[in-house]
């Protein structure tokens, strides 16, 4: 098989599986490793007509309302996000604060349901934001903001190269057949010194070990290409970026819901949240080690 990042023709295979996320139907997908680059990809590599039947209506990210169980819930989120700004562990919002007192463009490209933007929105008033998601239909219905304009793929084209401060690519480009061409097609759109937010699944998590086909973050057939921090930060230092910081995830959703897949439990049980909390401290561990499900690259646009 050829790789779709080097286009080498060495490869292994890991494994094979089908969508069990959404079950849209049953067919079976091999997953392949580069022995050259290590980027996973999936084979046969879906189309872009045929990927759209895998994102249907009720896919989860499109649903802009998240509902909390109960009061304990949401009183424990409140109060691990004031402990996170206090010690200010959060590195994302660190960066962010950067231009906290600025006038500037920002873009969510693959912004879901477009809900974190419109919390950024209320956060950075004098930011001007914009939303892209290329498969959520209903995107025109999100409820709108004086400073959040959600766009086409028209309109994306068109707005003027350099123009963009900060674009976010959040759980993107495990998505797209062409990850290497949409970042270089964003840079365009980028600013000088403008920084690019790239958050994707690790391949070298401790969890993708752990639980094989059952990992959660293999997303079988959406997830198309699955890589590492090594090689992720090569390809963008390839694309003349220079790396800020990367971010090892400390929350332990994905290893919860690797758990569901592997007991083969339908329905999210109603202790989630705690399951989720309780197992954060070795989540965090796992981040010190640079062994998260998830991790997120914060490059700058030097040229």
């Amino acid at each position: 098989m050829k790789c779709n990042i080097c286009n080498s023709l060495e490869t292994t295979f890991i494994l094979r599986g089908s969508d069990s996320y959404m079950k849209v139907d049953k067919k079976n997908f091999n997953i392949y490793q580069c022995k050259k680059c290590k980027v996973t990809s999936l084979q046969p590599m879906p189309s872009e007509k045929e990927l759209e039947k895998y994102y249907p209506s009720n896919y989860k990210i499109f649903n802009q309302n998240i509902i909390l169980n109960n009061s304990n819930s949401r009183n424990l989120i409140k109060l691990k996000n004031l402990i996170i700004k206090k010690l200010k562990m959060n590195t994302l919002e660190r960066t962010l604060e950067d231009f906290s007192n600025k006038e500037i463009n920002y873009l969510d490209y693959g912004c879901g349901s477009g809900k974190n933007i419109i919390q950024l929105s209320l956060q950075y008033p004098n930011w001007k934001f914009f939303g892209y998601d290329k498969f959520n239909q209903n995107i025109n219905d999100i409820e709108k903001k004086k400073n959040v304009s959600f766009c086409s793929s028209s309109y994306l084209n068109d707005i003027p190269n350099d123009y963009f401060d900060v674009i976010n690519l959040s759980s993107v480009i495990e998505h797209v057949i062409g990850p290497k061409d949409l970042i270089l097609f964003l840079k365009k759109k980028l600013s000088k010194n403008g920084i690019i937010i790239i958050k994707t699944p690790n391949f070298n998590s401790l969890s993708r070990r752990i639980f094989g086909k059952y990992w959660h973050n293999l997303d079988i057939p959406r997830h198309l290409h699955i890589f590492s921090d090594n090689n992720l930060e090569k390809i963008l230092y390839e694309m003349e970026f220079t790396k800020i910081k990367i971010i090892y995830a400390r929350n332990s959703g994905v290893e919860v819901k690797s758990l569901y897949k592997f007991f083969n439990l339908r329905t999210r049980p109603k202790i989630h949240n705690i399951l989720v909390n309780s197992l954060n401290p070795i989540t965090l561990i796992l981040s010190l080690l640079k062994l998260s499900s998830t991790f997120t690259i914060i490059a700058k646009k030097e040229v």
